[in-house]
Protein backbone atom coordinates (compact mmCIF):
# COMPACT_ATOMS: atom_id res chain seq x y z
CA UNK A 1 0.00 0.00 0.00
CA UNK A 2 1.37 3.28 -0.88
CA UNK A 3 2.56 6.13 1.47
CA UNK A 4 0.50 9.28 1.58
CA UNK A 5 1.08 12.95 2.67
CA UNK A 6 -0.30 13.68 5.67
CA UNK A 7 -2.13 16.77 3.98
CA UNK A 8 -3.58 14.18 1.14
CA UNK A 9 -4.97 12.40 3.82
CA UNK A 10 -6.60 14.97 5.56
CA UNK A 11 -7.74 16.87 2.30
CA UNK A 12 -9.80 13.18 1.62
CA UNK A 13 -11.11 12.92 5.10
CA UNK A 14 -11.59 16.73 6.47
CA UNK A 15 -15.24 15.70 6.57
CA UNK A 16 -14.74 13.53 9.01
CA UNK A 17 -12.37 14.77 11.68
CA UNK A 18 -13.39 15.72 15.17
CA UNK A 19 -13.70 19.19 16.25
CA UNK A 20 -10.65 18.67 18.96
CA UNK A 21 -8.48 17.27 15.96
CA UNK A 22 -9.05 20.03 14.36
CA UNK A 23 -7.83 22.75 16.85
CA UNK A 24 -5.19 20.30 18.00
CA UNK A 25 -3.38 20.48 14.19
CA UNK A 26 -4.00 24.34 14.06
CA UNK A 27 -2.66 24.79 17.67
CA UNK A 28 0.31 22.89 16.61
CA UNK A 29 0.43 24.78 13.57
CA UNK A 30 0.32 27.95 14.74
CA UNK A 31 2.81 27.23 17.49
CA UNK A 32 5.29 26.01 14.62
CA UNK A 33 4.32 29.68 12.83
CA UNK A 34 5.22 31.23 15.77
CA UNK A 35 8.72 29.83 16.34
CA UNK A 36 9.93 30.17 12.58
CA UNK A 37 8.87 33.52 11.82
CA UNK A 38 10.91 35.12 14.29
CA UNK A 39 14.03 32.81 13.06
CA UNK A 40 13.09 34.12 9.16
CA UNK A 41 12.58 37.43 10.06
CA UNK A 42 15.84 37.76 12.05
CA UNK A 43 17.93 36.14 9.16
CA UNK A 44 16.83 38.23 6.70
CA UNK A 45 17.10 41.70 8.71
CA UNK A 46 20.51 40.56 9.19
CA UNK A 47 21.61 41.03 5.73
CA UNK A 48 20.56 44.38 5.69
CA UNK A 49 22.60 46.86 7.07
CA UNK A 50 21.78 48.64 10.18
CA UNK A 51 20.10 51.87 9.05
CA UNK A 52 17.85 49.98 6.85
CA UNK A 53 16.66 47.55 9.12
CA UNK A 54 13.18 49.39 10.29
CA UNK A 55 12.47 49.50 6.66
CA UNK A 56 13.10 45.72 6.55
CA UNK A 57 11.06 45.10 9.07
CA UNK A 58 8.32 47.06 7.90
CA UNK A 59 8.17 45.60 4.45
CA UNK A 60 8.40 42.04 5.68
CA UNK A 61 5.60 42.95 8.33
CA UNK A 62 3.81 44.07 5.16
CA UNK A 63 4.05 41.07 3.11
CA UNK A 64 3.55 38.91 5.72
CA UNK A 65 -0.35 40.97 6.34
CA UNK A 66 -0.93 41.03 2.36
CA UNK A 67 -0.17 37.43 2.11
CA UNK A 68 -2.22 35.94 4.80
CA UNK A 69 -5.25 38.66 3.44
CA UNK A 70 -4.60 37.13 -0.33
CA UNK A 71 -4.09 33.59 0.94
CA UNK A 72 -7.46 34.50 2.99
CA UNK A 73 -8.92 35.68 0.13
CA UNK A 74 -8.22 32.68 -2.00
CA UNK A 75 -9.80 30.43 0.25
CA UNK A 76 -13.10 32.57 0.52
CA UNK A 77 -13.52 32.40 -3.00
CA UNK A 78 -13.11 28.80 -3.26
CA UNK A 79 -15.50 28.30 -0.48
CA UNK A 80 -18.14 30.31 -2.39
CA UNK A 81 -18.03 28.99 -5.99
CA UNK A 82 -18.61 25.64 -3.93
CA UNK A 83 -21.39 26.96 -2.48
CA UNK A 84 -22.65 28.78 -5.29
CA UNK A 85 -22.17 25.61 -8.00
CA UNK A 86 -22.66 22.50 -6.12
CA UNK A 87 -25.51 20.74 -5.14
CA UNK A 88 -26.72 19.71 -1.91
CA UNK A 89 -27.05 21.86 1.45
CA UNK A 90 -25.90 24.48 2.55
CA UNK A 91 -23.22 22.38 5.35
CA UNK A 92 -22.04 20.19 2.80
CA UNK A 93 -20.99 22.18 -0.13
CA UNK A 94 -19.15 24.84 2.29
CA UNK A 95 -17.29 21.61 3.49
CA UNK A 96 -16.75 20.42 -0.26
CA UNK A 97 -14.93 24.03 -0.47
CA UNK A 98 -13.01 24.18 2.36
CA UNK A 99 -11.78 20.92 1.36
CA UNK A 100 -11.14 22.49 -2.06
CA UNK A 101 -9.70 25.27 -0.39
CA UNK A 102 -6.87 23.28 1.88
CA UNK A 103 -5.83 20.99 -0.87
CA UNK A 104 -5.22 24.77 -3.21
CA UNK A 105 -3.27 25.85 -0.01
CA UNK A 106 -1.66 22.58 0.22
CA UNK A 107 -0.67 23.48 -3.70
CA UNK A 108 0.98 26.71 -2.76
CA UNK A 109 2.70 25.10 0.54
CA UNK A 110 4.62 23.04 -1.69
CA UNK A 111 5.25 25.03 -4.39
CA UNK A 112 6.82 27.82 -1.71
CA UNK A 113 8.62 24.76 0.10
CA UNK A 114 10.31 23.89 -3.18
CA UNK A 115 11.13 27.38 -3.99
CA UNK A 116 12.51 28.10 -0.74
CA UNK A 117 15.48 24.89 -1.11
CA UNK A 118 15.74 25.75 -4.35
CA UNK A 119 16.78 28.87 -3.83
CA UNK A 120 18.81 28.80 -0.59
CA UNK A 121 20.70 25.25 -1.50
Amino acid sequence: MPRHHPSAYLSHTARHLANTFIATVYVLYMAGMGTCMGSVMTSALRTLADNQQTEGNAILNTLQQFAGAVGTSLSAVVVAQSQTHLAGSQAYTTAVGTQNAFIMLTVFATVIWFSYFKVVK
